[in-house]
């Protein structure tokens, strides 16, 4: 109550100095805070300089409009940010606007239990209480913004099933969310090998993977107003005509490095040609459709010829694994040993015609229960830099971004998007 009330003073004192100076006021930084325990606080990382400090002093954010602070506390988890009074003591001092929550499953006790009911118990605690605090930052008027569970070189099958099990309720929350997980995780739960400093913590490099999770222009997006979003059940999708075979019809060029990435989208009816893909040291690599196959280099799986079925198609590259992986209607075709850091996607390309739903870019490599969550239209929107639905298309030469991210897709003026409506 107290916090909530000085917040209120602090709004009207800035009304009022916004008043007197001409709107002046509002140019003040946003004060955005990091609230968690080591991991976001730095620890591991050469003089603390962790994922939060990074991502402030990599050049992908406006520093004079955004504010850093780090209000992190090593071994906290909910029950002790509660009990030891962390955000009056802590968190409030900072004035923040935005709150960037990193708390971990580890330090719940997730290790404790030696059963599936004790590790239910811990995930719900966590869970709940979570939840909960992202709820009341929110009414006091901050933005929460949620980092998912990450890894641990303690965690076992069974704590790894809980680690993704809690990230995909976290994407159920309409609060923005940073799919870390997705860039050091080993897929066995642990952190890849070269980016630990220690079990519980990841080194300068690890911490420098996990920052490019978050999305450059999601703290300018927040304060724009663009809401979390959540999937489009619109049945309505685009035909891309491309004539000339433009080889990047559908364009987004990136801002900030980019590692770990998924590219994402739904797609029928479609000629011989490229369908998406990425360019990275200037070479386009790209997903294809070869005769009755859909193809990513050595892997390849056949595809539906039945022109009213959707394809679903997920390429998920893992830069710290050194690994691209297929997917396609949730299964899993393969993966190719190479690292990249692309400048570009895009969508469509050599193919002449191509009906296209659902295309997506994720700052995560996504793993294999979250391909398939995507394929059954579970939306996940931790470190979604881009989607469009296609189920309206643009007047002009740039398409819509839903995601909490000011970045856009631009269309070639050589190619054209027609929409088919359906009921």
């Amino acid at each position: 109550m107290e916090k909530r009330f000085s917040r209120k003073v602090s709004l009207f004192l800035r009304i009022g100095l916004f008043v007197c100076l001409g709107g002046s006021a509002f140019a003040q930084p946003v004060h955005v805070t990091f609230f968690g325990s080591s991991v976001c606080y730095g620890t591991g990382a050469e003089k603390n300089h962790g994922y939060a400090w990074q991502f402030f002093h990599s050049g992908a954010i406006d520093t004079t409009r955004f504010r850093y602070f780090n209000a992190s506390t090593g071994g906290d988890n909910t029950l002790k940010v509660e009990k030891e009074d962390r955000l009056g003591k802590k968190l409030y001092p900072t004035d923040p606007d935005i709150v960037v929550l990193g708390l971990s499953l580890g330090n719940e006790g997730i290790l404790n239990p030696k059963d599936d009911n004790g590790r239910e118990q811990i995930l719900e605690q966590y869970r709940s209480r979570l939840l909960a605090l992202a709820d009341s930052l929110h009414r006091a008027g901050m933005q929460p913004v949620i980092v998912n569970c990450y890894a641990n070189n303690n965690f076992g099958a069974p704590h790894y099933e809980a680690t993704q099990r809690m990230n995909r309720l976290i994407n159920t929350w309409p609060y923005p969310s940073v799919n870390v997980l997705g860039t050091i995780d080993d897929l066995t739960g642990k952190w890849v090998e070269g980016y630990w400093n220690d079990a519980l913590h990841p080194n300068t490099a690890g911490h420098r993977e996990m920052s490019y999770a978050l999305v450059p222009s999601l703290f300018a997006a927040i304060r724009q107003g663009k809401k979390t979003p959540a999937y489009d059940w619109n049945k309505s999708y685009a035909t891309l005509l491309n004539k000339h075979k433009v080889e990047m019809p559908l364009r987004l060029d990136l801002t900030g490095i980019l590692h770990s990435f998924t590219l994402s989208f739904r797609f029928k009816a479609a000629a011989e040609g490229t369908l998406a893909g990425f360019v990275a040291n200037g070479q386009r690599q790209a997903i294809d459709i070869t005769g009755s196959e859909i193809r990513y280099k050595n892997l390849s799986t056949a595809y539906p010829q039945d022109p009213q079925a959707w394809t679903h198609v997920v390429l998920s590259h893992s830069y710290a694994n050194q690994e691209t992986t297929l997917f396609v209607n949730g299964e899993r075709v393969g993966s190719v040993a190479e690292q990249f850091a692309p400048t570009q996607v895009f969508f469509g390309g050599t193919a002449a015609t191509l009906d296209l739903k659902d295309i997506a870019l994720h700052r995560a490599a996504l793993n294999e229960s979250e391909a398939l969550d995507l394929f059954n239209k579970k939306f996940i929107q931790s470190s979604l830099e881009f989607y469009n639905p296609l189920t309206h298309v643009p007047t002009g030469n740039e398409l819509d971004n839903y995601a909490q991210s000011l970045n856009r897709m631009k269309l070639d003026k050589e190619v054209s998007l027609e929409r088919q409506a359906v009921d």
